[in-house]
């Protein structure tokens, strides 16, 4: 799912290596796990987008995993529109901070 694949799982009562932000490679860890999250939904997308071309063509009789598939799409990209919408909010209260 596409929340697993940001967020590392974390069991209850173990506690997560974090780096610091001045190791090196701390950045290039979040730039790898947002580019998986991004391919993810794009591919979902793209496979919601083949699979209700082939129903509209009539090859595929599959109407229920078509829509099924057309919602997972929805859900994730509804999710990633949220996140980036989280993450512009962030940074423009980073900008507007007074120093």
């Amino acid at each position: 799912m596409l929340v697993d694949s940001i967020l590392p799982s974390v069991q209850p009562g173990i506690t997560a290596d974090v780096e610091s932000p001045r190791s090196a490679g701390f950045g290039d860890d979040f730039a790898n796990r947002l580019e998986n999250a991004l391919r993810g939904v794009s591919n979902q997308v793209n496979v919601s987008d083949v699979r209700l071309a082939r129903v509209a063509a009539g090859e595929e009789a599959d109407l229920h995993g078509t829509m099924i598939a057309l919602q997972e799409a929805d859900i994730s990209v509804r999710l990633m529109v949220s996140v980036r919408d989280e993450a512009v909010e962030a940074y423009e209260k980073i900008m507007n901070m007074q120093v």
